[in-house]
């Protein structure tokens, strides 16, 4: 992380890598002779015989892990809770379970019969997710209603730059049959309860009940905390100044969880539905991790008991208020999905990229939103092998508006052409026919 953000300068771009250079010279400083300081998604060898320094052994106390010692896990008090209660939470370990590459030697799939379950690498503890490393790249914005229209905008293309970074491809020594580390993560610190996790036409097993949790433990939640989102959150204010649905809305067609109460609240505070139900469904997950020294603070002036729910909810792009009421940062928008590069020139290009994509979205008014149902199939997809040359990914066909006529221009957003079709990351990137451009120009 840089000590401060960047400015607004396109010359402010030139830093970027020289920062990130700067960083590393400094890590490579306190190394011994002979050691090096790579940066990868993940250690390839995690969880596999005996790979810290000094040699642990598994199955301590924090992790209970088969594979995992507990002074492979960070040593700050955070991480140590979370793992902890990530398990009790949940009433057992965590189960990762990623689909095994078969090559033309693989024993796993020797005399398998074609009945059988794929062959599978599984991991049963948060540090094989929470141990890896991303590109994440937080925006600052003009106003709340520009942070919230670069939130989903980004959100529409977080699978897109999901695929581009894949660099992920083994996990416990072993190669897997994906290029990401996403779904690892996003099994590592799942918590939910059986009753949460439930199939939707699954009745509630009403024993299952535990007043101590959020919904009883019982509430059907569809996603891991660590996912893509599963709703927009931008309020259209022309729709709204002439009484017109959010036009947005059409395109949240995932159902997700919220608190009822909370949503009640907002919306009786005059939050509109969109953010009211983004807050709530913040808050329809139990906190995990809060310091004993922290409980009893004044909501109206400080904002940490947000921020424990707010932080722990790692979805692929993230809202972010101001952190504090009286703080001089102001509203951003977090992209999360992208894995980390190995040279330094990489990871500025495409924090660079993207930002530059923010600027462009902006400056045209650009409109990459689809249907979220199909965000999640472009998640899926750019998990898989290769996918960045051997997928198609659903993407927005007309990016720009047609133009409208007088009378109805101060309507133009709630006239959105949501029309959408497949293409390649290469026509994504580079135009496809006549009606596409490039989308680093469109």
């Amino acid at each position: 992380t840089p000590r401060e953000p960047y400015g607004g300068y396109a010359t402010e771009l030139l830093r970027v890598e020289r920062s990130m250079r700067l960083r590393r010279q400094r890590l490579l400083s306190l190394l011994a002779p002979g050691e090096i300081i790579p940066t990868l998604p993940s250690f390839p060898m995690m969880g596999v015989g005996d790979f810290t320094y000094p040699s642990a052994e598994p199955n301590g106390p924090i992790a209970r892990s088969e594979g995992i010692p507990d002074l492979a896990i960070n040593p700050h008090p955070r991480m140590h809770t979370l793992t902890a209660n990530i398990r009790e939470r949940r009433g057992s370990n965590v189960d990762i379970r990623m689909p095994l590459y078969k090559d033309v030697a693989t024993p796993e799939f020797k005399g398998l019969p074609r009945w059988a379950p794929a062959p599978e690498v599984r991991g049963d503890a948060m540090a094989y997710g929470m141990g890896s490393c991303c590109l994440q790249v937080t925006f600052q914005a003009h106003d709340v209603h520009e942070s919230r229209f670069l939130t989903d905008q980004l959100a529409a293309l977080a699978p897109i730059f999901l695929s581009l970074t894949a660099a992920t491809p083994i996990f416990r020594g072993r190669l897997m049959d994906r290029d990401s580390r996403w779904s690892i993560i996003s099994a590592a610190v799942d918590d939910r309860t059986p009753a949460e996790r439930r199939a939707a036409d699954e009745p509630v097993d009403e024993s299952a009940k535990q007043p101590a949790l959020a919904g009883e433990g019982v509430r059907r939640i569809p996603k891991s905390r660590y996912s893509s989102i599963s709703h927009y959150i931008y309020d259209c204010p022309a729709a709204r100044m002439h009484h017109k649905p959010n036009p947005f809305a059409l395109v949240s067609d995932l159902g997700y969880e919220v608190d009822e109460e909370s949503e009640a609240t907002l919306l009786a505070e005059g939050i509109d539905e969109s953010l009211a139900r983004h807050v709530a469904f913040l808050f329809s997950r139990d906190p995990l991790v809060v310091f004993g020294d922290r409980v009893d603070l004044d909501d109206a002036t400080q904002t940490e008991h947000f921020e424990s729910l707010q932080s722990s909810n790692w979805n692929s792009v993230r809202w972010k208020p101001p952190p504090t009421m009286d703080s001089p940062i102001g509203w951003r928008t977090e992209f999360r999905p992208m894995e980390v590069q190995m040279t330094d020139f990489e990871n500025a290009a495409f924090t660079v990229v993207v930002m530059l994509l923010t600027r462009a979205i902006l400056a045209f008014d650009l409109d990459c939103l689809i249907p979220l149902s199909k965000v999640d199939e472009n998640m899926r997809r750019a998990e898989e092998r290769d996918s960045v040359t051997q997928r198609k990914f659903w993407f927005r066909k007309y990016l720009v508006a047609p133009p409208l006529p007088a009378e109805r221009a101060a309507m133009s957003c709630a006239n959105r052409n949501f029309e959408t079709e497949e293409m390649t990351i290469s026509e994504i990137l580079n135009g496809k026919g006549d009606y596409f451009p490039e989308i680093g120009r469109a």
